[in-house]
């Protein structure tokens, strides 16, 4: 879209129907058709991200696809990273590196913030609880049947947002922690489809030697949690000098 006049009023646009605007920009969308415009974004990329990996199973086998998703989206200069660079960038966090950056990250991206509800309860003095009461990853799983269920539960919950909670944490500060409390499938309607535990701790975090106690215990280590290790500490986290 062009850059709007200067001189020309917004038009305060609640959504795009009634007459063609030759001139249209993003501004001359109300709070309303913003909003919207971020949940088109969130739900255009979440289908991208599992069309693509669903054509590659295809084409190459699951093996091959399962490490093409890891490394799209966790390798260096990865979607993982342009998440945690562009969004602290253009909210003017990217100064910051305490466990609750990250979570300023997860409340700003767009496939989260318009399709999932993110409830946050401090529990300590540098220590958070996240839960889901809404959540579109699961529940269009719920709707879908056993097969995309499971892909959400494994692919997304289990894998995609597990390691990806910690890889990009960890680039933030290595001494934030993050363990899930519970990941779906949930068992009804009425709890949340998953909880957290995010904290601030007094050493570097090695998830390869302590993987946590759910994660071991429903056997979701994975050889890349290494990479978490060897991360590059601060990556993301720019201090003034």
């Amino acid at each position: 879209m062009r850059e709007k006049k200067p001189d020309r009023p917004s038009l305060e646009l609640d959504d795009y129907s009634g007459p063609f605007q030759p001139d249209l920009h993003i501004s001359d969308f109300s709070k309303e058709g913003l909003m919207k415009l971020v949940e088109i974004g969130g739900s255009i990329y979440g289908d991208v991200n599992r069309k693509w990996y669903l054509a590659a199973i295809k084409r190459f086998g699951q093996e091959v696809a399962d490490e093409m998703h890891h490394e799209v989206w966790f390798a260096d200069g990865g979607s993982g990273d342009h998440e945690n660079e562009v969004i602290p960038r253009l909210m003017n966090f990217a100064h910051e590196d305490a466990e609750t950056t990250a979570m300023k990250v997860w409340q700003c991206l767009p496939a989260m913030s318009t399709r999932m509800t993110l409830e946050f309860r401090q529990t300590g003095e540098h220590e958070w609880e996240m839960s889901t009461p809404r959540c579109d990853v699961p529940e269009q799983g719920e709707r879908g049947g056993p097969e995309l269920l499971d892909y959400m539960c494994n692919k997304i919950c289990g894998h995609l947002e597990l390691f990806g909670f910690r890889h990009g944490a960890a680039r933030w500060n290595e001494k934030i922690r993050i363990d899930p409390l519970k990941l779906p499938p949930r068992a009804s309607a009425d709890e949340p489809h998953c909880r957290w535990c995010i904290k601030m701790t007094d050493q570097r975090v090695d998830y390869v030697a302590e993987p946590g106690e759910y994660v071991e215990t429903h056997g979701l280590q994975r050889k890349t949690d290494a990479e978490i290790v060897n991360h590059e500490a601060g990556k993301y986290s720019k201090k003034p000098q």
